[in-house]
Order: C-alpha cells, then structure tokens, then sequence
C-alpha cells in the first residue's frame, strides 16, 4: 500500500533542485511588512535608539526610589520593545538567505548596537541592587512598582550574582565577542559547508544539504541513507578541528561566566534564571537510564522488522512499517494542524487560521535558508515561524509543534503586559509538544487503516525517541563536557568523540552496530550553543503527554491550560505548570511518560504483527 498526499506536482519536494530565494513564491514566504515595510523603514528606527537610550543614561545614580525605579522600568521597557523589533527582522531576514552579505552586516550591526547600549546600561543592575534587600523589598511593595512584583523578585535573586558596575559593564561590551563561537558555528554550517551528492541504489544522485539530511534518512531505500550519513559525517568530519573549537570556546565561556557571577557551575548558572533545581535535570537523566529497557524493547523491533543483521543509525528514522510511504502537501498538513486543535477552542483555531493564511510561516527551503525550524515574533508583531518543509509526516509534526510555540506567544502577548510576556523556554516546549499529541491523536482518529495507524504509533515512538531520550542523552552530553572543561581536561576532537560515541552506543543499547561516525554526531547539533536548553524538550514532552489528557477531558481542563500559555512569565515556571495541574518536580511525571512510550511500542508491536 502506498499512500501519496502531495500538491499538484507528483515529485517529492526533496527531489526537486533547490531553489533560490528569488524564485520562491511570495504565499509560500512570511510577511515581514508588520515589522518593516523596507530595509530604509528598519534603517529609520535604528537610528532612532539613540532617543530611547540617553534618557536612561541620564538617570544614572538616581535609583534611589521606587518611583525611580518605576519610571526606570517604564523606559527601560520602551528601549526593549524598539530593540527586540529591529533585531527579529534583522534576524529574520539574515535567516532567509544566509550568504546574503546585506542581511548579514544588518544583523551583525543590531548586536553590536545591543553590545554598545549593554555596555552604556550595564550600571542599572549593579546601582539598584546596591541597596539593601530590606530595601528593596520595602520598594516592591509601593504602588508604583505594583505591576513589578515578580520582577523584583527575580530582580532581588540575582543579587548575589551581580557584578560591581564596571564589571558588568565590561561583560555586557564584550556580548558580541561572547557570540563569536555560536555565529562561527552557523555560518561554517549553513552558509559555508559545502555537501556531496547522496546516491541511492539505482546510481541516482541526490542534493544533500543539513535541511535534507533528515529527509534523506527516512528513506526507504539503505544505500541512498548510508550514502547521505557517509557524506554529511565525512564532510563535518573535514572540520572536526574547527568544531571542537568552536564547541571548546562555547562551553569556556559558559563556564568563565558561571564561575564570575558566583555559581557552583555552568549547569546551576542556567537554571537559575528559571529556578530549576539542579536535582530535576539529573532526575531526568536518571529516569531515562532507568527506562533505557523500554527503548532496547523499541530498537530490537525496529531491527527485527526492517530485518537487519546490523542495525546502525542511518537506519533509525526509516519509519518500519512495511510498503507503506507518505507525501503530504503543506497545506494538507496545514489543514490537518487545524483539525487537530479543535479541542483548544474556537479562539485558538480562529487565531491560527488567520496566521497560516497572511504571512506567518515561511515554508520551503531555498538555497542558503537557515537549516531547521523555529518560531520567533517580538510584542509588536505577529509570530513567524521558519520551517524546510519537505512534504515528510515528520514535516506536519514540526509545523504543528512550532505553530504551538507562535500561538503561544500570541497568547501571551495578548494577555500580559510587556514585562511578563516573554515566557521561559521550559515552559514553551509544552506548547508545542502538546501540539504534536493533539496531531497524532486526530491522525489516529481520521486513518483506521491498520498500516496507518502502526505508522503513526512509529512517528510517536520515534519522536519520544528524539525528544525524551535523545534530548536527555544530548543533556547527559553537555554536562559532561561542561564538567570536563571545568576540571581542567581539553576538549579536543577524540575526547568529544570518544564519550559521545560510548553514551550514544549506552542509549540505543546492544542491538545497535553503529558506524564509529556517529561520533561526530555532536558537531552538528547546534542546540549545544543554546546554553543547557535540550533538556527543556524532555521535561516538556513529559507534562504535555499529561496537559492533553486535560486538554481533551473537558472545558475546564482546557481552559487551565490555555491559562497556562496566557501566563507567559508571569511567575516561576515550575509553578505556573504546577497551578496548572502538573508537577514537574515529582519523578512519577517523567516516569509515567517513560510507561507511555513502553506501552505505545507494546501496541506498535502487536498492531505490525497484525498486518504482516
């Protein structure tokens, strides 16, 4: 049986040549004409920062009071809102075409005016928490501040991190040296690294591109993934050097700024912010050693099906029911994404409907496009979501799960006020996971083929796979090399490759042969640059499994959710997700998830011995 759901043309889009952004059509793109309507409109505002910036400056050695400080905040908040809107289209425009030189010296004038204004700024924090606590909580209390209170608190945790003035000026000038590791790592990557051709078994050549890697090894053909694995990882493997690098300098930086702001590490440093305790991202790290036999149970079927002698990891995204493939054409996928998000409520669906339809998704891939998918926006924007659709079931799963992210902005932006919209990355992959769940559950609904449903039962195995346990491998990762480089030991190219391949070889389990490459896997996962950000999918996949069975129980369980997504950063993350009717901080909640996957590859199991 094979299943074809694709737009007018029969080729599927990762056979088609990669086009330039010139010849992509202008429905298929975002509009960034609600941000700027031309680059001379965008050069007008930048030159305006300066109107936002002195007034600021001339406060300075006036914190003296919370009526100071109210209308420091207040002006702070209108320099924010001008920055954050410059730099998304600044950041928008760079990404649609990586090796324009005009996008790219815009972008890279926005953070050097962001380093130039830190720098000018940095005072503020140092002279206002140079006042007592006891002061600063008697501040926080005044009706001027009253819309401030969280802010404060968070305001007042930071003191024993802050730096003497001079100090945090000096770091706040060298944000845009600081960068150099991350925007190194995108351009070799994006723009600069060049690919060979893939071939499949019949000598076919294929483009190969990081965009089309994923694409490629979903593919039912071996020859054609081996070939895309051995190009993509002998290519990164011509610049191991360089990305060990580029990876060594990113992770000194975390740990030279831990250490300077008085934290015990580079992983206590980033959960602070959020104030995630340490002990829940090794919890995590511990449930998924513990649950690892649910996933041997997993990866021994997958070879058992596929009816391999040696399982290797190019044949780990291959989707294993049998005859069967999938094309689905982007505005399938988007209908199906609407469809699915019924349950959320007719404002929900109304508000997508009207985003998919004028200008928020930027959809196909063209040469130089940033690789991946995100959802980015700003308080005085719309959301805009980049995507490389390709036409792939994993595809429709990423429109819905960034699309969770933009309505979640959307939410948020259209309930707080400025200082509380910017919600926490820990809580912003429940949005778009829950998303995903809501997909795979109508998918489920609407296809009672059995071959379809043991396809879609795959697609949930295999996203836990990536988003639990993988995610909480890549974590497993980063804490290692960050505890490495803080005892001292180099991280040269053999000692990433040496642990990643041993924890990766731990994880997948004895059924797995995997080729010594996958070694290098760590140099091209750029979420390593994101600052201990991987574990945020786990723990959000773990409660969004949870926040679904809600949403679909009835109006006030969906309406608690929808709070959720409305509080934007209003309070701490763990207790907004907690108000909300889930616990993050109980081991019963990641272990459930783990008993979820165990079962869902049990039903996986039984329903492909039905069809064969």
């Amino acid at each position: 049986m094979r299943i074809l759901l694709q737009a007018e043309s029969t080729a599927a889009i990762d056979e088609l040549p990669i086009p330039e952004r010139m010849d992509i059509k202008a429905e298929d793109m975002w509009n960034l004409e609600p941000l700027y309507d031309s680059p001379e409109a965008w050069e007008m505002e930048f030159a305006a920062l300066e109107e936002k910036v002195k007034p600021l400056e001339a406060m300075r050695g006036q914190m003296n009071s919370a009526t100071a400080l109210a209308d420091a905040f207040g002006r702070e908040e209108e320099l924010n809102r001008l920055i954050e809107k410059l730099y998304v289209y600044a950041h928008l425009r760079k990404d649609e075409d990586t090796r324009n030189n005009e996008n790219q010296a815009r972008e890279s004038r926005m953070r050097a005016r962001l380093a130039e204004i830190g720098g000018r700024l940095a005072w503020m924090t140092p002279e206002i928490l140079s006042h007592s606590g006891e002061e600063l909580r008697a501040w926080s209390e005044a009706p001027e501040l009253a819309s401030y209170v969280y802010a404060m608190t968070k305001l007042l945790r930071r003191k024993p991190h802050v730096l003497s003035e001079p100090e945090e000026t000096l770091l706040s000038r060298a944000s845009e040296v600081f960068s150099a590791p991350s925007q190194t790592y995108t351009f070799l990557t994006n723009a600069d690294m060049k690919f060979p051709e893939a071939e499949d078994s019949q000598g076919r050549k294929l483009e190969l591109t990081q965009g089309r890697y994923g694409v490629l090894l979903q593919k039912t053909d071996r020859a054609l993934r081996h070939s895309a694995f051995n190009a993509m990882y002998d290519t990164i493997g011509s610049f191991r050097n360089t990305l060990a690098c580029t990876l060594s300098s990113n992770v000194k930086l975390h740990n030279y700024m831990a250490e300077t702001r008085h934290f015990n590490s580079a992983l206590e440093s980033s959960l602070h912010e959020d104030q995630i305790p340490v002990s829940l991202y090794e919890a995590l790290i511990h449930a998924a050693h513990e649950a690892l036999p649910h996933f041997y149970k997993y990866v021994s079927l997958r070879k058992n099906c596929m009816q391999l002698n040696d399982l290797d990891m190019y044949d780990m995204y291959v989707p294993i029911v049998p005859d069967f493939d999938m094309k689905v054409s982007y505005d399938q996928a988007a209908q199906w994404v609407v469809e699915a998000c019924a349950p959320l409520g007719e404002e929900y669906v109304s508000v997508l409907k009207e985003g998919l339809a004028h200008g928020w998704v930027d959809r196909y891939e063209n040469r130089g496009k940033r690789s991946g998918a995100y959802s980015s926006g700003c308080y005085d924007s719309h959301p805009y979501v980049l995507m490389n659709y390709h036409g792939q079931l994993n595809d429709v799963f990423t429109l819905a799960h960034e699309l969770g992210h933009s309505m979640h902005s959307y939410l948020s932006n259209h309930t707080q006020p400025y200082h509380y919209a910017d919600y926490p990355i820990f809580i912003a992959e429940i949005a778009s996971t829950l998303n995903e769940a809501l997909l795979l559950r109508y998918l489920l609904q609407k296809h009672d083929d059995p071959k379809m449903q043991a396809y879609l039962l795959n697609h949930f195995c295999d996203e836990f796979k990536g988003t639990v346990y993988r995610q909480t491998m890549f974590g497993e990762f980063e804490k290692h090399v960050h505890e490495m480089d803080a005892n001292g030991e180099p991280l040269t190219p053999d000692a990433l490759c040496d642990y990643y391949y041993n924890l990766n070889q731990e994880f997948f389990g004895p059924e797995l042969k995997a080729d010594q490459k996958i070694a290098l896997e760590w140099a091209r996962i750029p979420h390593f640059y994101y600052n201990f950000y991987v574990y945020k999918y786990a723990t959000s996949l773990c409660a969004s499994l949870i926040f679904v069975e809600q949403v679909l129980s009835g109006v006030a369980g969906r309406e608690k959710y929808l709070n959720l997504l409305r509080s934007g950063g209003s309070n701490d993350p763990l207790k907004l997700i907690q108000n909300a009717g889930v616990d993050l901080t109980s081991t019963q909640t990641l272990v459930r998830a783990f008993e979820q996957f165990g079962r869902t590859a049990d039903e996986l199991a039984k329903c492909l011995d039905e069809i064969r």
